[in-house]
């Protein structure tokens, strides 16, 4: 079973604070229902993330590729005129049950590693490990998960 966490990084912004009070803010129960990112060629973007990753295609509309990430979709966005980013404005972060073997699949795929493993928690029974990569289109993604000791 794969899970994924969203990381963004925001620029600084003024907040508003939801502060009337018996109000409840508006997301305080929401989850995510779709995250989109844009990619230069749908051709090659269908098959590193259904062919590479092994992400089920729900379907297309137009220019958008729908795929399954446990319970979450993700779309891809046709975007012929989008430059590859200075920096990325977030990395998807993929739960993988094995992290051993799914980074060893990630070694032989078209997947681009960036940097070296990382242990963000060690615990007694083991480790919480993640590895960056990018997609074709310089997209950012990471694989995480427990390794025990």
């Amino acid at each position: 079973m794969m899970k994924w966490i969203l990381t963004l990084a925001l620029a600084a912004t003024p907040v508003t604070v939801c502060a009337e009070v018996g109000r409840a803010p508006v997301l305080a129960r929401a989850q995510f229902e779709q995250v989109a990112l844009t990619v230069t060629d749908l051709g090659r973007a269908r098959a590193f993330y259904r062919d590479c990753l092994g992400l089920i295609l729900l379907f297309e509309a137009g220019d958008m590729l729908f795929f399954d990430v446990a319970g979450t979709r993700l779309m891809l966005a046709h975007d012929g005129a989008r430059k590859q980013p200075e920096r990325p404005a977030g990395i998807l972060y993929f739960h993988v049950d094995d992290f051993t073997a799914a980074r060893a699949r990630l070694e032989t795929s078209d997947a681009a590693l960036v940097g070296d493993v990382e242990t963000v928690q060690s615990n007694p029974a083991g480790f919480l490990r993640l590895q960056q990569f990018t997609d074709p289109d310089g997209n950012m993604l990471a694989i995480m998960g427990h390794v025990p000791r």
